[in-house]
Parts: structure tokens; sequence; C-alpha cells
């Protein structure tokens, strides 16, 4: 009798933990998406979206286990909080017919050694224009070196915050955006004009700061605030493409209101966006990373296919869009 009492007591007790991890569990998802504008944590929590959809899925599997029609509910109740912020990810760029132009953009990580791993990939060989960031002096010399494009930026990497573009194409003109802005970090983007096919393509590399503090998250929107402003600046039907480590979740309202106030869509999937940034310390788990790396696209570029290139020794992995150019 009292083994069965204890067993009883253990049960009810297990129903109420189970309900209440569930509730608490959906009303911090739920609550972060509501406060993620105003508040640092609660927009770190959509770095972790696809993490949170995994334990989510978990806690309900668990809720079943119980038997009991309000723990199963409670954990109906998590499973649809995980899911919810996948609905309001934002709308992919659409396809167009044009000239084909391909573009790469990686972060090699600063303390990548060796580009040869990097030069091997076709996908990178083949590239029309590459945007990468955290550059160094060894990566550039060994990228201009190979003779796959002809044309660079600047070779002073410290006036373009660590970042570099290759192109196949002359870069006609390159100027920082809003070098006059005292709240970004000192990191700012950079605009260059191309000439591709006897038209000018724009193209902006963007590195903003990585918000690991309440002061590099603000920095970081304020890097976005000014990219915004300038985007807004070209005309509607000049082709621009956005590429770099933009280090801002996928579901980031930031990301979402950039997009929302320039028209300018992303190539990242509509349902799941595939993660570029991961740990090291994972090894091969490229998958427990999260999407931080993409390209964006003004209204008169198309997206013909979007590609995550394999691993080379960074941190990221490579994103690879072929567009399409009016």
């Amino acid at each position: 009798m009292l083994v069965t009492l204890s067993k009883s007591k253990l049960h009810r007790a297990g129903i109420v933990a189970m309900a209440v991890l569930c509730a608490g569990f959906s009303a911090a998802s739920l609550g972060s998406m509501a406060l993620a504008t105003n508040m640092w944590i609660a927009d770190l929590a959509n770095f972790l979206r696809p993490h949170l959809l995994l334990l989510a899925t978990c806690l309900f599997v668990l809720s079943l286990a119980f038997r009991h029609v309000i723990v199963a509910l409670f954990g109906t109740l998590a499973l649809l909080s995980g899911v919810f912020p996948f609905f309001f990810l934002p709308l992919p760029a659409s396809s167009q017919i044009g000239a084909p132009l391909t573009v790469v953009t990686a972060n090699v990580y600063v303390d990548n050694p060796d580009p040869a791993d990097f030069l091997s990939l076709p996908s990178i060989a083949t590239a029309d224009i590459l945007v990468l960031q955290e550059m160094t002096p060894r990566w550039q010399d060994a990228l201009a070196a190979s003779g796959i494009w002809p044309f660079e930026s600047s070779r002073d990497l410290h006036a373009n915050t660590d970042m570099k573009l290759f192109s196949r194409f002359p870069i006609l003109t390159a100027r920082t955006v809003s070098p006059e802005s005292a709240d970004t970090g000192g990191r700012f983007a950079v605009r260059y004009e191309l000439l591709v096919g006897g038209r000018a393509l724009i193209v902006y590399a963007v590195h903003p700061q990585t918000p690991r503090s309440p002061r590099m998250w603000r920095e970081r929107s304020a890097y976005l605030r000014d990219l915004a402003q300038a985007l807004l600046s070209e005309r509607q039907d000049t082709p621009v493409v956005v590429a770099g480590d933009w280090n801002t979740a996928s579901w980031s309202p930031f990301f979402k209101d950039l997009l929302s106030s320039t028209g300018y869509r992303t190539t990242e999937s509509r349902w799941w966006p595939l993660p570029t940034r991961f740990s090291i310390r994972f090894g091969s788990w490229t998958q427990l990373g999260t999407p931080i790396d993409r390209i964006v696209l003004s209204p008169a570029v198309g997206l013909d296919s979007l590609a995550m290139g394999p691993k080379f020794g960074s941190n990221h992995l490579p994103v690879i869009a072929r567009l399409t150019l009016p």
C-alpha cells in the first residue's frame, strides 16, 4: 500500500513538473519572439530556433508518455510554440529570366591558416564574385595569386573591416556605408559598383558585430539600420546583391525589418534556412549550427538556386547563390 501510494505521488508530481516545464518553455519561446526588438537576450533566442524546435519536439514526445490529457495539451502547446516562429520567416527571392551570375560569400575564419582547401572547391573556382570576411594577408595573397579573379577590392583589409571582394568583372567604385556613424562598433558595410555585361551591378559586403553583449547587439542593430538606409537610396531597377556574415539569425526582427523596409528578398529557404555557422568543437556536426551567412537580393535580381559548400577549415560554410541579372 505504501509503495503504491508512493508511486502515485511520484506520478502526480511528474505530471505537474512536466506541465510546468512545457508551459515555461512555451512562454519563453513565444515571449522571446515578442520581446526580441527590445531585449538582447530575447533576440539571442533567434539564433537557437532550430535547437528550440528540437527541444519542443522532445517535450511533446515525453508529454505523451504520461498518458494524461492535461500534460499532452501542455506538450502540444510546447511543440506549437517551437514551430510557430518558422511560419514568420521572410519570403525568398523568386526565379527570373536573365544572364547567369554565381556569387559566393564565406567567412574564412581568421585562424584558418591555409586557403588551399577553399581554393580547391569547384564551387569556389567557378564563382564569378567572392565576398569574404575575416580575411588575412595570407589568404588575400593566395586568392590573388590563383589568377581566377582578375579584379579585387582594396588590399587595405583594416579599412574594409577585414572584408574582401574578388571578381571576374571590373570594380568601378568602392565606398564605405555611413562612415560617420559612431554607434556601429567601428564596422561599416562596403558598397562596390561592378561592370557586368555593360551594366552596373551593386554589391554590398556586410559583416556587423556579433551580438555577444547588449552593447554589441546595439552596434549590430545600428549597422543594419545604416545598411537599410543605403539600400533605400538605390534605384529600384538597379540590380543589387548584399552578401556576407550578417551575425543575425533569419528569425530576428532586425533582419525581417530590413527586408520589409527595402523590398529586398533573402535567398534562404522559406521554411528551413540551412545552418552556416557552427562550432568547430562539434566536428562535422554542422547541422547543430545556425543560419547567419546569407545573400540578399534587390527585386531586379533573380534566384536560380542556393547551396551550402562543404567545410574548408572555417567555422562557417560558404553560401553559393546562382543568380540571374536583367
